[in-house]
């Protein structure tokens, strides 16, 4: 019987840093850095979104740009209040991974429950097409005390219809942050079921605490 090899780090597509540019300063005060370099492979890897990972358990989110196949270069974006020096060093390539495989990153197992969020009703520039239907209005939630954890949008319908609980007075929807979703695996972990928890608000759910974290199995990245 065949059975999956576990992936390790040193198994991940390395991104090896020949040099560092600073750019623009926003208000936010983060700072618009480009690193250029070369990959070690490129099987896998396309221009977007992607993760590299630092020392001392830290990443950088950015998006991989101007990659070329034959010389497997390719410049990373990214915008930080700061970043190390990093001209020379070879950085990991991809997500989620120091949560996995360090031995002592500390999980908690917890019920988790629906929380209120706030509700925002906006009109998109362009339409888009949800279930076979033009759709032009959405609305925006956010958890309430956790405002800049990211948004979800929810289509409303021509017929008025939204797959949301009426929102009160004040904008607050009860409730209405219904679910979580594994980093790993993005299913839901539905208000009333357990899943694991770090330090970091990181959140997994049973199976793949079970599967991946628990066994500091990287196997995960093959379906990313």
């Amino acid at each position: 019987m065949s059975s999956t090899q576990a992936k390790r780090l040193e198994d991940l597509p390395h991104f090896h840093v020949s040099g560092t540019k600073q750019g623009d300063t926003h208000p936010t005060g983060y700072i618009d850095f480009e690193l250029s370099g070369t990959l070690d492979r490129i099987d896998g890897i396309t221009e977007g979104r992607c993760w590299l990972l630092l020392p001392e358990r830290d990443c950088l989110i950015g998006d991989l740009k101007s990659l070329d196949p034959e010389a497997r270069t390719a410049i990373f974006f990214t915008s930080e209040e700061s970043i190390p020096n990093l001209a020379g060093s070879s950085l990991p390539y991809l997500d989620h991974v120091w949560m996995v495989i360090e031995p002592e990153w500390i999980w908690n197992r917890v019920l988790f429950q629906a929380k209120d969020a706030s509700a925002r009703r906006f009109e998109a520039d362009q339409v888009s097409i949800i279930d076979g239907r033009e759709v032009k209005e959405w609305v925006e939630i956010r958890k309430i005390g956790a405002e800049t954890e990211g948004a979800r949008y929810y289509p409303i319908f021509p017929s008025g219809q939204v797959d949301l609980p009426d929102a009160g007075p004040d904008g607050v929807i009860r409730g209405g942050w219904s679910h979580e979703h594994c980093e790993l695996c993005r299913d839901h972990i539905n208000s009333g079921q357990y899943g694991f928890l770090d330090r970091s608000e990181h959140r997994v759910c049973e199976k793949c605490y079970s599967k991946y974290v628990s066994a500091h199995d990287l196997s995960f990245l093959d379906s990313a």
